[in-house]
């Protein structure tokens, strides 16, 4: 049986998405908006589209400031999606949106990526090292190469050719992927199906819409 997918309105498009394409938010007890990434947080949140340009828009357009209001008629702790601030609202606190906002966002997607990578490599979804990577490519076992943005270009044109349907990823460092996986030199990776793949790779896009 398919896990149906939960579903979750931008509130500055006003369209609907998957939930896993969004961002929620929180506010903190100062009046502190919060990203909550992790869509974990206790409270009344609001969801905005994970590109950058849009959640840019929310901040321009004050969208976080409905936080600063409780419905009279109804003050049930849901998700704001639509409050009509003439008809029965009550300003309650004053609301802090960080000028680095978004900024903060990608650093805690950028993390979150990461983290995910580290679970896939300990449940053996991921291959590292030039010929073990460049075998599971060929022989079809995967279509996913995570490869170092600041690795050699020549290596990894390499890795890629003659290969078609190619997913690369290439938007973390050297760094950043041996990190993730606890071994040195972590410059190509191979991202075999199973385990978390799927939660990994919407994380990893949700990541690159919000990325500069």
């Amino acid at each position: 049986m398919t896990k149906e997918v939960r579903q979750r309105k931008c509130l500055v498009s006003g369209q609907v998405y998957p939930a896993y394409e969004l961002i929620r938010f929180v506010c903190g007890p100062d009046g502190t908006i919060v990203p909550d990434v992790a869509a974990k947080l206790p409270g009344r949140g609001c969801w905005v589209l994970a590109k950058r340009e849009v959640l840019e828009e929310a901040i321009k357009k004050k969208i976080f400031l409905r936080f600063g209001y409780q419905v009279k008629k109804n003050n049930k702790k849901k998700d704001i999606e639509e409050l009509d601030q003439q008809s029965g609202e009550e300003k309650i606190k004053s609301i802090l949106v960080r000028d680095d906002l978004v900024d903060q966002i990608e650093e805690l997607l950028h993390k979150r990526c990461l983290d995910y990578l580290g679970l896939a490599n300990r449940a053996g979804n991921i291959l590292s090292g030039f010929e073990k990577v460049r075998a599971a490519l060929k022989t079809g076992k995967t279509n996913v190469l995570l490869t170092a943005c600041d690795g050699a270009t020549n290596g990894r044109s390499k890795m890629c050719q003659g290969l078609d349907n190619l997913r690369v990823i290439d938007m973390f460092a050297r760094d950043d992927l041996s990190q993730a996986i606890g071994a040195p030199n972590a410059v190509h990776l191979a991202l075999l199906p199973g385990g978390i793949r799927s939660s990994l790779l919407r994380e990893i896009s949700r990541y690159e819409l919000c990325k500069k």
